[in-house]
């Protein structure tokens, strides 16, 4: 029979948990991107995708991106997937250039992720808890 260590009533050393997250608990996250990707900048776009996974909304801001390869593309189907298994909303991507437009008509990667051309569209213009992110730059040295 396991004995009580302390003589207090129950009520007294029950601690409370909250079911649902906090208000203030981010579950939005926007990363802004420039520059070029590809496979020399892989590793670090990995890193930089690898600290989102686990928002429930995720905005990649690809406006200033002027180049990515294939590379690139698979670590975002990656991200995508990763993200899915865990019934998060699927990712959206901010992009106007013609080409990055090109790339994901061609690959009709518009099937796996919420592609638009303003970020307004799909950030809420309410009180959402969200965090803002800065990937690092392809030109920034390694760390």
């Amino acid at each position: 029979m396991i004995q009580p260590t302390l003589n207090v009533t129950p009520s007294a050393v029950t601690t409370h948990f909250r079911r649902k997250p906090e208000a203030s608990v981010p579950q939005m996250a926007v990363m802004i991107f420039r520059g070029e990707y590809d496979i020399a900048t892989a590793a670090r776009l990995r890193a930089d995708l690898h600290r989102l996974r686990d928002f429930r909304r995720v905005v990649l801001d690809f406006t200033d991106v002027t180049y990515l390869d294939s590379k690139t593309i698979h670590e975002l189907v990656d991200l995508h997937h990763y993200r899915a298994e865990k019934g998060y909303e699927r990712e959206a991507l901010v992009f106007r250039s013609p080409t990055l437009q090109k790339i994901f008509g061609i690959l009709n990667l518009q099937q796996v992720f919420h592609c638009v051309s303003n970020l307004s569209d799909v950030v809420p213009k309410d009180n959402t808890p969200s965090h803002l992110f800065y990937a690092k730059s392809p030109l920034d040295p390694e760390d």
